[in-house]
């Protein structure tokens, strides 16, 4: 018996054992009080309700206490948190899981195994369970990071209720977030020991770059110190190389090499570079330590990842618009726009798509970027988010100029991007527009994941569809021949043509002439503007050139993709369609143009969305918002085409409405801490062919993008950066023109991360001139601050600017653990009652060891059942004390009952038996041969003839006998043995009612009466 919070005894739980208290208490009180009430009971009926009182009491108290059955589990469930960050060599991972996979075949059948896997997150591998016999690793996610807290907090939330658990925890101890000092708190209340085994290890020679200190921000032209930090765990030597922007300093010129020989002491090393800054904008600079190869080929250095490190400096100067136009024959669409912002004096890099900036730190050395006429499948997902962060989180500004590429008819529908745009690229629903109709016809993919391959690149097609769009599938599916597997439809949310594009099986057909019939059938049988299909095969098909031709005369274009051709007459039959048809070919032959194919269709898909694109008789444009762009301007020029878009709810301002429908043509915003604007038309190349001798084209481009650049900073205004290990400090200096430090300003920043977010930064004042701000900056990568202020001057004016900071973390804290931190391990068991593992045996050791373990155990309510039999014997008590039962009468009755009944079968049997002597007797037969024979089982059915003669006595019968035969009605003859034998019953009767008491002369008269009534009967 133990006493928690319940009280367990045997199989029975109390959840309130305090009620039990009522027990003696009310048996107490019950006893005093019957002495009174049933001081008028009978001895025995006095005591049963006694007894059946003080039952109730009992029961009822039990039904209070809340009592359940308690059934103890005897299965234990052990999880395996596996350490999968880099710090932890590959070879102990795989030991661990060769050593679990030995452990079970020392477990019992009840007995589970599940397995989470730590690195910068933790994810569940297997479940707990019976069947887990093996380490099955699926997706680990990053690794450059390890959170031993957090796989531990999952091992218990995933440890099964019905068994006992434990969890191992195989690591080096090392955490670079969360604290697994906390989650072994956890683990020690719910009652889960952590048994730990430290996986050991030491790098004697290391050399770890800390960090490359650079200014923040510099002027151009300008000489900067670059100092790098340099850490040696013991003497070492090797070479340092400075990148900046990627390209190699010269910092030995009077040796062939680049880089410069360093021999570094034991402990931090300060290496100082001077560097000249030749352009503005941010300019990235890279240490790299090479370490020195050894006599045995092997490097002094035990981790390579920690080798480099980087650092960023933005240089003032100019504000600058970088103009990305394509760069094949409509290279000159941006060249009158050129030419104006050069007039206005704004500095201007034009560069193509390929060599556009891909990261947000490039992005921020301009103060506005301007895409003329650009495809969205010409930018990653990678660049597209940067673009839109850059705008967002950093401040810049985005100007995007329409074309027959731009916007919706360009893929952008969807991207990121959309997101940084005052217009929704997909037209509302309620506008009739010329619909695109794309059908896409599959063959047999055969290359290295070809079905995989296949589907994703119908859905990349797909995606890049408006939902007004029409869009069909076309497979031969062997011996169901060739059929549409999805119909020509609207792609609407996309769900129905998805889930066919699932269904696909990509069967080898023989000839592609069965699919395009029902291709060109489908596409002239929709009301669309743009028809066009694409065609993705190995090409060993074969096709027929009338069906070609009849493509070309229908205005349908075919692109093909061919993929991992198996000769070159394939490619030949690829190319010959789609150059009849006006289309376009690929050529997909190896495993790298593989990740090209989503972009393929991509663009191909894009060609039906020019229907998008309005074009007819020239119109001017209206002037509907009086701001800052459109100011000083009163008429534009006509145009004769532009994409079509939607207005944006929000605070976007539609500038410029034209068109049949009043579509907006230009429009501002802003978005973040940056602006955007954009212009459906195109930049004067064939929409807008009579802007360029408008005469206020010059200022009407320059207002648009001046209004979306960020603004300049001011060289009173400084920021610097402070590291404080997993944040950095963002420290602001004002001072006004005289040199004094400002008393008051409004700072608004913004922190773009690696991982493509973006968080605010809220600065508060500690002293004259100065402001500060703690950001997180644990993630490895580059951070990027942006921060808009608007400070006094001494002079009472307000200066608004812009600035930006740098914030580098080169690698993660994983790599700057030399050695493993076993001391935490050891005390993460000892709090959890674990044990610390020296080694990996299985037959000495025993992963499922139940010492110490609460088991739990699994109740079952049971009150009710108590309840309902309290008031069934409260109720027989009410009986009891009511009705005046003497129990011991009704005993004596029920004895009295049992003995009559035995003494009536008796009596039944003698009667029998002497009704069968006499039977026998006037038949001719011995009575006593046959009243002593035994009975028999079973006996032979009679004949016919004794059937018929069984109660017919014979004819010397008859003459024999003298006494009358009784009929029916009258008495018959007793026998003498019948006789005697009930007047030993009466006899025996008699006595008995004599010594219980009753009365003797009622008795033996009524026993007299019957007597003459039965010597009556038979006179």
């Amino acid at each position: 018996m133990s006493v928690l919070a319940s009280l367990v005894l045997g199989p029975i739980e109390f959840a309130r054992p305090a009620w039990l208290l009522l027990i003696p208490i009310t048996w107490v009180v019950t006893l005093l009080i019957s002495r009174k009430s049933l001081a008028s009971a009978s001895g025995t009926s006095r005591w049963v309700a006694l007894v059946v009182r003080l039952i109730v009491l009992a029961m009822v108290a039990g039904a209070l206490a809340e009592p359940s059955t308690r059934d103890e589990s005897e299965d234990v469930a052990v999880t395996v948190v596996i350490d999968s960050s880099r710090s932890v060599p590959e070879e102990a991972q795989r030991s661990i899981e060769q050593f679990i996979s030995e452990s079970t075949m020392l477990k019992k059948p009840g007995d589970r195994l599940g397995v989470v896997t730590a690195a910068r997150n933790s994810l569940v591998q297997q479940l707990p369970s019976r069947l887990t016999e093996t380490v099955e690793r699926r997706f680990i996610g990053r690794t450059d990071g390890t959170n031993l807290g957090e796989a531990v907090q999952l091992a218990i939330a995933t440890g099964p209720e019905d068994s006992a658990n434990r969890i191992l925890l195989a690591t080096d101890g090392n955490e670079t977030e969360g604290s697994l000092l906390a989650a072994a708190e956890a683990a020690k209340a719910a009652g889960v020991p952590i048994d730990v085994y430290p996986i050991r290890y030491i790098y004697p020679n290391e050399v770890i770059v800390e960090r490359v200190n650079v200014p923040t921000n510099a002027r151009l032209s300008e000489t900067v110190n670059i100092r790098v930090v340099v850490t040696a765990t013991r003497p070492s030597r090797g070479t340092i190389n400075i990148l900046m922007n990627d390209r190699p300093i010269d910092l030995d010129p009077d040796s062939p090499a680049v880089g410069v020989f360093v021999e570094l002491r034991e402990g931090p090393n300060l290496l100082s570079i001077p560097v000249e800054l030749p352009q503005e904008g941010a300019q990235r600079f890279e240490a790299i330590f090479e370490p020195e190869q050894l006599a045995s080929g092997a490097l002094d250095d035990g981790i390579q990842e920690n080798n480099r490190a980087l650092g960023v400096t933005f240089v003032s100067g100019e504000g600058r618009v970088l103009i990305i136009q394509n760069d094949d024959t409509a290279v000159g669409e941006a060249e009158q726009l050129v030419e104006a912002l050069t007039e206005a004096e704004i500095g201007t890099v034009v560069v193509s798509p390929k060599e556009a900036p891909r990261t947000v730190a490039d992005m921020a050395s301009y103060d506005a970027i301007v895409l003329v006429n650009q495809e969205s499948f010409e930018y990653s997902l990678e660049q597209q988010e940067a673009m839109r962060q850059y705008v967002h989180d950093i401040g810049g500004g985005l100007v995007m100029i329409g074309g027959d590429r731009s916007f919706g008819a360009g893929g952008w529908i969807g991207s990121p991007l959309e997101d940084a745009l005052p217009i929704r690229l997909d037209p509302p629903q309620k506008r009739q527009m010329p619909r695109g109709a794309l059908v896409l016809v599959v063959h047999s993919v055969e290359m290295p994941r070809g079905v995989f391959w296949g589907k994703q690149v119908c859905n990349a097609a797909v995606d890049a569809l408006s939902r007004l769009d029409l869009v069909g599938i076309v497979e031969y599916q062997g011996f169901g021949g060739t059929d549409w597997v999805y119909p020509i439809s609207p792609v609407g949310d996309g769900g129905g043509v998805k889930q066919a594009i699932n269904n696909l099986t990509f069967g080898d057909m023989q000839t592609f002439d069965d699919s395009l019939q029902l291709t060109l059938a489908g596409l002239m049988n929709v009301d669309a503007g743009q028809r066009h299909a694409i065609v993705i095969s190995d090409g060993d098909p074969t096709v027929s050139n009338t069906l070609l031709n009849q493509f070309k005369a229908a205005g349908v274009s075919l692109s093909t993709v061919g993929v991992f051709p198996h000769s070159p007459r394939d490619l030949t039959t690829m190319k010959r369609m789609a150059n009849i048809t006006g289309g376009r070919f690929y050529e997909v032959a190896n495993n790298a143009a593989l990740a090209t194919l989503p972009q393929i269709f991509i663009k191909e898909a894009q060609t039906v969305k020019r229907s998008l694109i309005w074009e007819g008789r020239p119109f001017t444009p209206t002037i509907t918002a009086a701001t800052d762009t459109m100011r000083g301007i009163t008429g534009l020029p006509p145009i004769t085409g532009y994409v079509v878009a939607a207005d944006r709810e929000g605070l976007a301002q539609v500038t410029i409405r034209g068109g049949p429908e009043n579509d907006p043509i230009g429009a501002q915003w802003q978005y973040g801490l940056g602006r955007s604007v954009t212009f459906t038309s195109d930049a004067a190349a064939k929409w807008a062919s009579a802007w360029p001798g408008w005469p206020g084209f010059g200022q009407f481009w320059e207002q648009q993008i001046r209004w979306a650049m960020r603004p300049s900073g001011s060289a009173n205004v400084m920021v610097r950066t402070e590291d404080l290990g997993e944040k950095t400090r963002l420290v602001i200096d004002a001072v006004g023109s005289d040199g004094s430090r400002l008393p008051s300003g409004v700072f608004k920043g913004r922190v773009a991360t690696p991982d493509g977010e973006g968080e605010d930064v809220d600065f508060r004042q500690t002293g004259p001139g100065r402001w500060e701000s703690v950001v997180d900056s644990s993630d490895a990568g580059t951070y990027v601050a942006a921060i808009r202020y608007a400070v006094p001057d001494a002079d009472g004016t307000m200066t608004e600017g812009s600035t930006q900071a740098s914030i580098t973390r080169p690698f993660a804290d994983e790599f700057r653990a030399l050695q493993d931190n076993a001391p935490l391990l050891t005390q993460v068991a000892e709090m959890t009652g674990g044990r610390v593992l020296t080694n990996l045996r299985p037959e000495a050791l025993d992963l499922w060891q139940r010492t110490d373990l609460g088991f739990p155990v699994s109740t079952k309510p049971i009150w009710l059942i108590v309840t309902v039999l309290s008031i069934a014997v409260f109720l027989f008590d009410v009986a009891v004390r009511r009705v005046r039962i003497d129990f011991f009468a009704v005993v004596r009755g029920a004895k009295k009952a049992a003995a009559k009944s035995q003494q009536a079968a008796t009596t039944q049997l003698d009667a029998l038996q002497a009704a069968r002597a006499k039977a026998q007797t006037r038949t001719g037969r011995s009575a006593d041969t046959d009243v002593n024979r035994p009975m028999r089982t079973a006996a032979a059915p009679p004949s016919a003839d004794v059937a018929k003669r069984k109660f017919e006595a014979t004819e010397d019968q008859t003459r024999r006998s003298t006494g009358s035969v009784a009929l029916k009605g009258e008495a018959s003859e007793e026998s003498e043995i019948v006789r005697k034998r009930r007047e030993e019953a009466e006899r025996r009767r008699s006595e008995q009612i004599k010594a219980e008491g009753g009365d003797e002369d009622s008795m033996s008269r009524l026993l007299k009466a019957k007597k003459r009534a039965q010597e009556d009967r038979e006179s």
